[in-house]
């Protein structure tokens, strides 16, 4: 009998990398809209913002079409939260009908037209 040695588990971290048409005006939403902080912003070629457990990076970029087909994918604890903190800031998120699962999905797109998705189990009313 083969007895294989266990196999030391090892957690990934996946960080998505967005483009961006213009940094400042990234930073701009990121931070003063959606609730994140700068983590590192050299002003030539890199940005990088943090809020929670959600970490984005940014390259610059000039063509638009490369933002617009561009997203990433959140799944969250606390989704109905998240919705509710984007809605009192004033943020335009899209919430499709609630599913019958109960879980929650929200959509987000910055101004250069990178979509942020949310998902996650919560209580499916929710105000706004």
């Amino acid at each position: 009998m083969n007895v294989q040695p266990p196999v030391a588990k090892t957690i990934l971290n996946a960080v998505p990398i967005l483009p961006s048409l213009n940094f400042a005006e990234t930073r701009n939403f990121y931070v003063e809209y959606l609730g994140f902080e700068d983590v590192g912003f050299d002003g030539l070629d890199y940005l990088v913002v943090r809020r929670d457990g959600m970490e984005l990076h940014f390259w610059l970029s000039d063509d638009p079409l490369q933002c617009q087909n561009s997203s990433v994918f959140f799944r969250a604890d606390a989704p109905a939260e998240i919705y509710r903190d984007f809605c009192d800031r004033g943020i335009e998120a899209i919430r499709p009908a609630d599913c019958q699962d109960g879980s929650i999905r929200f959509h987000v797109r910055d101004p250069h037209g990178n979509l942020l998705m949310f998902s996650g189990m919560g209580a499916p009313a929710l105000a706004h």
